[in-house]
């Protein structure tokens, strides 16, 4: 009888030793897949925040570039003021002093026979010189306009890049955000399975362990495609071809003709 008895504590005592160590084999399972899930959760975050560190760096770039072409523009028009004032100053002085050349050579004529036709010579310069005046002033307003109009273009579309731009990066948040809730599920349901005993149970939590995979799956495919998306959106600049100069008006000096080439 007693070694029937001590049969029987040393099967339970192996039996015991079994479950403990299979429970020590759970255990470990179950760390494992702890580890590895934390392991890839930290993987998709770096690669979260490097992408929106990429997306900032060149939002930044982008901004820089911008400025940098405004302030050329500016610097440009400027230029172009000061040359098309400096062309019509010269213009102004020569035509001035053609004209008192003109007034001397009037006073010499008087003496002589005060011609009519000296008159009409003077009052067609004064006439020119409006005119030329006038004209440079209209191309320097119409060169204005068209690089104001193509500038009011390039902001409207770098206005609507950065629109798409953002509400991208809002989908991207809210579809990591689905991605952490959908694998924080399938941690729970992969707990519940390893302790699960009854076999209709199993089958339940493994049809719905297979909808949240399906589920990570369009999910991590939306990302990707907000992605490529938001890569091509970044990828288009904008930028004007800068208006044409247009020749200014080129006076020929000579003496022997009274309109000096007008």
């Amino acid at each position: 009888m007693s070694e029937e008895n001590s049969a029987l504590i040393a099967l339970n005592e192996l039996r015991n030793l079994e479950e403990e160590r299979r429970a020590e084999e759970e255990a470990e399972r179950r760390a494992k897949e702890e580890a590895e899930r934390r392991a890839r959760e930290e993987a998709e975050r770096k690669a979260r925040e490097e992408a929106e560190r990429i997306a900032r760096e060149k939002a930044e770039r982008e901004a820089a570039e911008q400025a940098e072409r405004e302030a050329k523009e500016r610097e440009e028009r400027i230029r172009l003021q000061e040359a098309e004032l400096r062309a019509r100053s010269e213009q102004e002085a020569l035509l001035k002093q053609e004209q008192m050349r003109l007034d001397a050579k009037m006073k010499l004529e008087e003496k002589k026979a005060r011609p009519v036709w000296l008159y009409a010579v003077v009052g067609i310069l004064i006439i020119s010189i409006g005119g030329i005046s006038y004209y440079g002033y209209d191309q320097l307003q119409q060169q204005e306009a068209a690089r104001k109009a193509e500038q009011e273009r390039n902001e409207k579309r770098e206005a609507e890049r950065q629109k798409e731009l953002e509400k991208l990066r809002g989908e991207l948040s809210k579809l990591s955000a689905e991605q952490e809730r959908l694998e924080s599920e399938k941690a729970k349901l992969d707990e519940k399975l390893a302790s699960v005993e009854d076999e209709t149970e199993r089958q339940r939590l493994m049809a719905e362990k297979a909808r949240l995979d399906a589920e990570l799956a369009e999910n991590k495919n939306k990302q990707s495609r907000n992605k490529k998306r938001r890569k091509g959106g970044s990828s288009g600049g904008g930028g004007g071809e800068e208006p044409k100069k247009k020749k200014l008006v080129d006076i020929k000096k000579d003496v022997d003709d009274p309109l000096d080439g007008l």
